[in-house]
């Protein structure tokens, strides 16, 4: 009897090679899984996903707990959810049924929400979902095309990209290079660390907040105005859609460019 409803639940494949672990609800039902697996601090975390948001949070244990909100597709189909680890790294990964022909259909879905250890590489992709990221102490790639992502307490470089979707950062320390298409910029309490800040999009306004700026900055918008608000400066050039300053002290470059769209520089 207990096997007939832990099988109703979820499907657990048997370790595979290096360990893989699959979890696939079997019922056409939303439902959410939570597993834990090792990951030591200092690793990769990849995180892939396709329909669902993808939330990472920091915490002081050498595991990742994964929660997974799973959601049938209209045709009965869930995600399938791959963990596979390897040295010093861990590839979690949705892996979604292909479906083709006309017709009306909605894909099934997975949010993920992971607590991950503090010290830790995060490379996180979605494709329709909003990527979170926070508390981390290590270099961070976030992905997705339809979405927002938003980034905090951060001290490491960052690089975020998306189509979609605003980019924010709160209290990140590192270098930074952040694209958008269809979307704002805005970040309180960056440094750039000295390895510098690009921030581009095309559709949005860019308002960032920078602290100890020590090299060169260049702004510009095609339709909009920007304002300069940064201290420090010399050779500072104003004009309505374009500013140059140099900091002294350092070599960093920012670069901040948009089209249709104000700047801010704090």
């Amino acid at each position: 009897m207990f096997a007939a409803k832990a099988l109703a639940a979820f499907i657990l494949i048997a370790p595979l090679g290096a360990q893989t672990l699959v979890i696939q609800p079997a019922k056409a039902e939303k439902t959410t899984e939570t597993r834990t697996v090792p990951l030591a601090s200092g690793s990769t975390l990849k995180v892939e996903n396709v329909n669902g948001f993808i939330r990472v949070e920091a915490w002081d244990r050498e595991e990742v707990q994964f929660t997974g909100e799973f959601k049938p597709s209209s045709k009965d189909e869930q995600v399938k959810v791959t963990f596979t680890p390897s040295d010093k790294k861990l590839v979690i990964k949705g892996e979604y049924p292909k479906h083709t022909g006309w017709g009306s259909y909605r894909g099934p879905s997975c949010e993920m929400t992971l607590k991950v250890p503090r010290k830790v590489m995060p490379n996180l992709e979605s494709v329709n979902g909003e990527v979170t990221l926070t508390g981390i102490s290590g270099n961070a790639s976030v992905e997705t095309v339809n979405g927002a992502i938003k980034v905090k307490d951060l001290n490491e470089a960052l690089k975020a990209h998306t189509v979609n979707g605003s980019i924010s950062l709160d209290q990140v320390k590192g270098g930074l290079k952040l694209e958008t298409v269809n979307g704002s910029i805005k970040g309180t309490g960056l440094d750039g660390s000295n390895k510098g800040i690009e921030a581009e999009t095309v559709n949005g306004s860019i308002h960032l907040q920078i602290s100890g700026i020590k090299g060169h900055l260049k702004a510009s918008t095609v339709n909009g105005d920007v304002s300069f608000k940064a201290t420090g400066a010399d050779d500072v050039v104003i004009k309505k859609h374009k500013v140059s300053a140099t900091f002294p002290g350092g070599d960093q470059q920012i670069s901040l460019e948009t089209v249709n769209g104000g700047i801010v520089i704090e």
